[in-house]
């Protein structure tokens, strides 16, 4: 006998892990992938980090409106809550499978108040279900939204693990912080479990009610996966950065936790830069003070290199800034003092020290610091390169050298370490992110600067016109257009001409075609 089943009636989350299991079963270090990534971003080329998409829009995108759409969800809950059945749970969960509840989640839970129809107790059970058993993001999205709507202390454990998983703080955060007494301690604890978008979500809610809550914001609180500049700001106030700098002496962990956020105000950025902090004067100032007598790490030079470079800014800058709190003596005692910083020959075998440590941090600001004082890494960064031949930062470092015998070296290193005939599958309109176009990237790093010697690389050039990655065709092309065409050889004249035919984007066909003209092809 052969039995037949209907998958239309099959319910969307059976025979799936709820993305809730999903995450404990991860423990302490949850990442960022869900059960749903396959489903939920088929057909997309970009692959957002986990609370990215919701973090980048909640941020830098516009208000949101009701739409007919999200009135059918409050529709659905209502009914569901008057009188629960598993067909209308069916038609709530496939409804929210296919909407972007980020985008709408503050109207939706404004009209879920208003409906007359709506059963509080019911509703919260439904939520609680919805949250704890759906194997589909934009499901629990809407379940813990839902939850936030209640006194939700009794499901403090759920919203705790949903909420260690980057893609679900921002509404576990908001729930919690609607919903239990101790939110803000609450929120603490979690603050110490996400390091990207749910990192920033928690300090910019996070009230500094303890002392202990603001040695965190200074020491740890600024540092995440997205952009320090996001938080800076926010840490530098709510943790009391002005008082703690004031002191004569600090911990070393103090000044680490200084010196992520004064790099990060000095850089600006999407959120309130050095100029919006109205203590940066005096800040800066003992910051300088404290950096002389115990910095002893290459970030710490770094950020006095960056001071430096504020102070010497233009002078339309520096007018405004008079008005601020700042004065001519202060600035000039500043930046005398960072020269002074400078001057000290102790960085050298530190930066050496960073540089050569083998941790990338520690390397980037080495890197950055020895250009600084005019020390030559290039050699160490080689042979590190050869220990990690697919690490980007060696190839964007090595690039950076004016030898052009080191680069025909370094050039011939990524000929036989790059894959360079699984980079040439042909031109397509492709944006080059995700893992699997970490080759890409890296021949893209080179090609960058291959115009400035001529007649070196021309085989990487070669894979470049020919790679699926566009900025990868650029880039090429960025490359000949610095050289002759004397020295492109047969095979790239063919390989420019051909691509002219070919070229699927516009704007790079129109380069192309001004380079042929330029180069008399």
């Amino acid at each position: 006998m052969v039995i037949f089943f209907d998958r239309a009636k099959r319910l969307l989350w059976e025979g799936r892990p709820s993305i809730y299991s999903h995450i404990q079963g991860q423990g302490e270090s949850v990442d960022g992938s869900l059960p749903d990534d396959e489903e939920f971003w088929s057909g997309d080329k970009i692959r957002w980090v986990a609370g990215g998409l919701d973090g980048a829009f909640g941020h830098h995108g516009g208000p949101a409106k009701m739409t007919d759409e999200a009135r059918e969800l409050v529709r659905l809950l209502a009914k569901q809550s008057r009188k629960p059945k598993n067909s209308t749970r069916k038609a709530l969960y496939a409804k929210l499978v296919k909407t972007d509840i980020g985008g709408m989640i503050d109207e939706v839970i404004d009209e879920v108040r208003k409906h007359p129809g709506i059963q509080p107790d019911t509703v919260f059970l439904e939520a609680k279900w919805l949250a704890e058993h759906a194997a589909h993001r934009n499901v629990v999205k809407f379940g813990i939204a839902m939850l936030g709507l209640f006194q939700n202390g009794q499901v403090k454990e759920l919203l705790l693990t949903l909420g260690r998983h980057e893609e679900f703080t921002l509404y576990a955060v908001v729930a919690i912080h609607n919903g239990m007494e101790d939110s803000n301690q609450v929120l603490f604890e979690l603050a110490g479990q996400v390091h990207g978008w749910g990192k920033i979500h928690i300090v910019e809610r996070l009230e500094p009610a303890s002392q202990e809550i603001k040695d965190w914001l200074l020491r740890e609180g600024c540092h995440n996966n997205v952009m320090n500049e996001y938080l800076a700001c926010i840490c530098a106030r709510n943790g009391g950065l002005l008082e703690a700098l004031s002191a004569d002496r600090v911990d070393g962990a103090l000044l680490n936790g200084a010196t992520d956020i004064i790099e990060a105000l000095l850089n600006g950025g999407p959120a309130e830069n050095i100029d919006d902090y109205e203590h940066a004067p005096q800040v800066l100032f003992d910051y300088v003070r404290l950096t002389r007598e115990i910095g002893a790490t290459a970030q710490h030079l770094s950020a006095i290199f960056s001071i430096h470079d504020f102070l010497a800014e233009d002078e339309e800058k520096w007018t405004v800034r008079m008005s601020a709190g700042w004065s001519v003596q202060l600035r000039s005692d500043i930046r005398e003092a960072c020269g002074s910083i400078v001057a000290n020959t102790k960085w050298i075998s530190i930066v050496m020290e960073a540089v050569s440590s083998g941790d990338l941090t520690d390397a980037y600001y080495g890197a950055a610091c020895a250009g600084k004082l005019g020390m030559d890494i290039w050699d160490i960064l080689y042979n590190q390169l050869a220990a990690n031949p697919l690490e980007d930062f060696y190839y964007y470092q090595l690039m950076k050298s004016d030898d052009r015998d080191r680069i025909r070296k370094f050039v011939q290193f990524a000929i036989g370490h790059l894959p360079l005939q699984q980079i040439a599958t042909g031109p397509r309109n492709e944006m080059g992110f995700g893992e699997e176009y970490a080759a890409h990237r890296k021949l893209g790093a080179i090609l960058q600067s291959l115009d400035r010697f001529e007649g070196i690389g021309a085989e990487l050039i070669l894979t470049g016109l020919n790679s699926p990655v566009t900025s990868n065709r650029n880039m090429a092309i960025k490359a000949l257009e610095g050289w002759d065409i004397s020295s492109w050889g047969e095979q790239l004249a063919h390989a420019v001409a051909h691509l002219l035919v070919i070229e699927p984007e516009d704007p790079t066909k129109e380069r192309l075609h001004k380079l042929c003209v330029a180069k008399g092809l």
